[in-house]
């Protein structure tokens, strides 16, 4: 080879490294499929938080009170948090007193759960014992952090699930909630026909719409274009607000009226991914399907591993 060709080796070389860390880093991970987008986030975990605290500081403004006021003919609303990542939203609804709700907080990668489960737990101890989340938190900063409660007795459960479809029946939840997430699927109707589907009629979701500062210029829909999409997924009283410079806050909900849904636990929504019945019984270490005997583990911190 002489030099002329090195050059273009070198020059494609940088092009394609270049591409690769647009990839991870300004997509995610999103176009190198479930698993490896998991490695991605399992490494990114233990700092994800640092890099959200802008778009944290109205969780309760933005997030909690709305669904809180939207849930309020709902005595125990049981709500999907998909994507939950680091657990943002089930935190801003448990740091709440008038929540009474039962969350499952789903994931692809097992260290943003793992993250979840420290801040959950903190806010899980101080509702259980009356005292203030913050005095919790000094205390696990000394090193005395508290894994999840046992499989079941909290108000939230954990479950690692890495694809699509969901593995839960139709009408399963009274609220689906899918943050900062439909920009990072080849396309947003998939997963929006998937909150449809495990939504009740008169259901509501919260997502969010990319906005056209988040550069992500060919996954940004307009305002309008936004609406369309839900509007083609079955949503109705569609509310879309600014909420931070990169995303706006979108309310919908589904078209119907239902009453609230009556189970509330993993074990009673969860397809067993070998036989799709949902026969649960408990273990000593996870869940065993009563239809299939298959096993499902769950890790010390309290988190179901579906798949």
């Amino acid at each position: 080879m002489d030099i002329l060709d090195w050059l273009a080796v070198i020059a494609v070389l940088i092009l394609i490294g270049r591409a690769l860390e647009k990839e991870i880093f300004f997509y995610e991970g999103a176009h190198l499929g479930p698993r490896v987008q998991a490695w991605l986030y399992d490494r990114w975990s233990k700092n994800y938080d640092a890099g959200k605290g802008e778009s944290q500081l109205r969780d309760d403004e933005m997030l909690a009170q709305p669904l809180l006021d939207a849930t309020r003919g709902v005595p125990e609303p049981f709500i999907l948090d998909f994507a939950t990542g680091t657990g943002r939203l089930s935190y801003a609804l448990m740091s709440r007193p008038d929540f009474n709700g039962r969350i499952i907080a789903l994931d692809l990668s097992q260290g943003m759960l793992e993250q979840a489960v420290k801040k959950l737990s903190r806010v899980e101890q101080s509702r259980r014992h009356g005292r203030n989340a913050d005095e919790q938190g000094d205390a696990s900063s000394s090193g005395q952090e508290n894994a999840a409660p046992p499989l079941g007795e909290g108000n939230v459960q954990f479950l690692r699930h890495q694809s699509l479809p969901l593995p839960f029946p139709d009408a399963s939840f009274d609220v689906v909630c899918a943050l900062e997430v439909l920009e990072l699927f080849p396309n947003m109707d998939e997963p929006l026909a998937e909150f449809t589907r495990v939504l009740r009629e008169g259901g509501v979701l919260l997502t969010t719409r990319g906005t056209e500062a988040s550069g992500r210029a060919g996954k940004v829909k307009s305002v309008l274009e936004f609406a369309d999409l839900l509007t083609k997924n079955d949503f109705e009283t569609i509310q879309i607000s600014p909420w931070w410079k990169l995303f706006d806050r979108v309310i919908a909900v589904k078209n119907g009226t239902s009453k609230p849904v009556e189970r509330h636990k993993l074990e009673d929504v969860l397809h067993c991914p070998s036989c799709k019945q949902i026969q649960w019984g408990r273990t000593e270490n996870g869940m065993r399907c009563g239809n299939c005997a298959n096993h499902l583990s769950v890790t010390w911190e309290g988190i179901i591993l579906n798949t």
